[in-house]
This record gives C-alpha cells, sequence and structure tokens, in this order.
C-alpha cells in the first residue's frame, strides 16, 4: 500500500526503517498499516469530534430542566455552527415522548437530559430506545455507580421544608408529624403522577418500613397499628399524609413557594427539591430552608441522567453536547446552571459548590432502581386509592 506523507514525516519514519520514496511516498507493510489503523495515525487519523458534529449542524434534546437554554446558548457560542433545539418537558412526558416516538420509527430526538431514572432504565434503555455515553476525557473521574446503567449528570435531594420567617428552627421533626392533626392541610408536595421523580420518592419511604415504624414509636410512643389491607409503615405514612388533607400540586417551585411566601401567620411545610433554594437569590422575599432535624432522614437522593437516543439523527453533535455538560474541573462550561447550592456532581474533581453541606454530612435514603420499578405501578394504585 502506497500513504502519502510530506517533510519531517517521511524523516522520522526512515529513522525507524521504514522504506520512504523521494516524492514522498510511503511503503509500508501490512502490520505497520495495522498500527495505523489501529491508533487512527496517519491517513487513519479520525476527525475531531467537532469537526464531525459540525457536519451534522445540529443537535435536538429533550430536558426535564428549563435550564437547557442556558446551557444550550453558551454550547452554540463556545460550538459556532451547532444549533442546539431544545425542548423542556416533565420527565414523564419526556419518556412517552421517546417511547412514542420510537415505536413509530420517528427518530427526532438526539439527547435526553432527566429524572427518574428506574423508569428510564426499564422503559427506554432496556428496550434498546436510549444508550449510555460517558465522554472518555472524564471516565476516571466519575464513580462507577454513576456510569452504568446510564450516566448520571448530578445528585439531587428531595427534601423537607419549613418557613423561616415564622419558625426559628423545623416545626416537624420526624417524618409522621406531617400526619398529626395540627398539620391537617398545611403539608404540600408535588403530584407523584406529574413529577415523577416524588414516585421514587415514596418507593424509598415503602422500602424503608422498618425505620419508618419505629420512627412512629419514636413520634408517638407506642407502636404503630396498620390500617386493614395496608402492607406495612411506608404505605401507612402514605395514607395518613393523604388522609391529612396533604395539599398535592404540580411542581416543586408551588411548594417552595407557598412555605416560603412572606406575611403568612400559620405557613405550611413542605416536600421539595433542596435545589429549590438557589430561588431565595431571585426573590430575597421567599423564606424557606431545610428542615435538617428531621428524623429518620431528612429527604431522599435522587439522580439525574443523560442519555444517547437510539437512531439519533445528529450522534456525534448528540455525543459533544453531552461532553459539554459535563462541565470542567471547576462546576463551570455547560454545568453551570446546575453547580448550585442543592445539586452534587457526580465529577469527583468539581468540589460542591460554595456552603453546600456534603452528602456524607446529610442524613438521607439513597433510591434502590430495582426497587423503585418494581413497586412502581404498586404505589401508583395505592397512591390513586388513597388520595
Amino acid at each position: 500500500m502506497k500513504l502519502k506523507s510530506v517533510g519531517l514525516a517521511a524523516v522520522v519514519l526512515l529513522l525507524f526503517g521504514l522504506a520512504v520514496t523521494l516524492a514522498g511516498e510511503q511503503k509500508i507493510d501490512a502490520e505497520t498499516e495495522a498500527w495505523l489503523r489501529q491508533f487512527k495515525l496517519g491517513p487513519y487519523q479520525e476527525p475531531t469530534l467537532y469537526e464531525l458534529a459540525l457536519a451534522e449542524g445540529e443537535v435536538t434534546i429533550y430536558s426535564y430542566s428549563s435550564r437547557v437554554h442556558k446551557f444550550a446558548a453558551t454550547f452554540e457560542a463556545r460550538y459556532p455552527g451547532i444549533k442546539v433545539n431544545a425542548f423542556d418537558m416533565d420527565s414523564g412526558e419526556i419518556l412517552t415522548k421517546v417511547l412514542a416516538e420510537q415505536r413509530a420509527g420517528r427518530f427526532s430526538a438526539d439527547v435526553i437530559y432527566l429524572k427518574d431514572p428506574a423508569a428510564v432504565v426499564a422503559e427506554l434503555y432496556e428496550p434498546g430506545y436510549v444508550f449510555n455515553y460517558i465522554p472518555p476525557d472524564i471516565k476516571h473521574l466519575i464513580p462507577p455507580q454513576y456510569q452504568e446503567p446510564l450516566l448520571v449528570h448530578h445528585i439531587s435531594l428531595d427534601v423537607f421544608i419549613y418557613n423561616t420567617e415564622v419558625y426559628d428552627t423545623t416545626p416537624i421533626t420526624n417524618i409522621w408529624d406531617v400526619t398529626r392533626p395540627e398539620w391537617r392541610g398545611k403539608f404540600l408536595m408535588p403530584d407523584p403522577l406529574v413529577t415523577t421523580e416524588y414516585i421514587e420518592v415514596l418507593a424509598t419511604i415503602v422500602q424503608n418500613a422498618d425505620a419508618m415504624a419505629a420512627a412512629y414509636e419514636e413520634a408517638f410512643g407506642s407502636p404503630l397499628v396498620l390500617s386493614p389491607g395496608v402492607e406495612n409503615a411506608g404505605y401507612e405514612w402514605i395514607k395518613r399524609m393523604l388522609g391529612n388533607g396533604a395539599v398535592i400540586v404540580r411542581s416543586t417551585d408551588d411548594v417552595s413557594n407557598a412555605v416560603g411566601a412572606p406575611g403568612q401567620a400559620a405557613p405550611p411545610v413542605g416536600l421539595t427539591a433542596f435545589s429549590r433554594l438557589r430561588d431565595k437569590e431571585k426573590n430575597p422575599q421567599l423564606a424557606f430552608d431545610v428542615a435538617y432535624g428531621m428524623g429518620p432522614v431528612l429527604g431522599v437522593e435522587h439522580q439525574v441522567v443523560v442519555a444517547v437516543v437510539n437512531r439519533a439523527p445528529h450522534p456525534h453533535a448528540a455525543k459533544l453536547l453531552i461532553q459539554w455538560m459535563m462541565g470542567d474541573d471547576h462546576g463551570g462550561w455547560g454545568y453551570e446552571p446546575y453547580f448550585v447550592f442543592g445539586n452534587w456532581p457526580t465529577r469527583i474533581d468539581v468540589s460542591p459548590p460554595p456552603r453546600a453541606p456534603s452528602l456524607s454530612d446529610l442524613a438521607y435514603w439513597n433510591t434502590d432502581a430495582d426497587f423503585v420499578w418494581d413497586n412502581y405501578a404498586k404505589i401508583v394504585d395505592f397512591w390513586t386509592l388513597n388520595r
């Protein structure tokens, strides 16, 4: 085989004993050609990911977060010539939309970015509708548990909050407090049928039934007696919480805005995303904080995952966008909109945002994706029956 080469490259190859003509043509044997092909050198050198993405010209992402528009803008500025088509919708809507498109053979999305990984893995990953992609240059910086089956972009917590204008410290210290008569109609949480990460929260409470039973006895001084037909203390908490007039709203910011609104005589408490604390920077009148003194835990972990969609029309641009989203070692680039109090990066070289507590210092429950999915329908049915 003859390969074109010029100048110093020819001299270097001569030093290695390869035949090079005066005209600059290299004569290489099959073994050397295989080596060049393996390590993508010489004529087999690949275009950069940006060059490949630039040829595609655009990338489409379905995102659970409106902040997609922020990192889309910085991506377009960093990589001129690649347009980001960003769609902001709930995680459940993303799942439903991708399922419908894949089953119909309409391949529109390149990247999905959403919560509720248990449903994503079962409904999209296992059937082959989405695939994992970990940027090679940061793979060694992501702990194994956040690499598979899908790349985890960041971790957050769903936590109990209270109004700090009225209360100096949290008025609720036990998860069962929200079932007491004095909190009737004064506990808010997002609708898990709309904001599906809260099915994960409920499933995790159910999974930790023994701790829930112990917490009940600590709160009331006597063992928990389950209602007829109720399986365990986790389900009993759901039943009693709903029976105590819990206010079910659409989103996490509905909770934080209601709990933190100033000028209330008897404000409610709520369950919402830890990262909603960032809202106080935009609206300093909001007065709420995390109920750090809650037992047995202050909240439940949830993960946000990112994946490439099957038959993505712009696969190289999809990979480049995910690389951008994972950010740099200071929480910058495309990760910057999520480098906020209440989110924790999965990259080990990125410290949490200023003033953020370490996850190791907080009492919370991890979600178990297998348990969540195995009990998903059962929990939805129980919720619907008792709502």
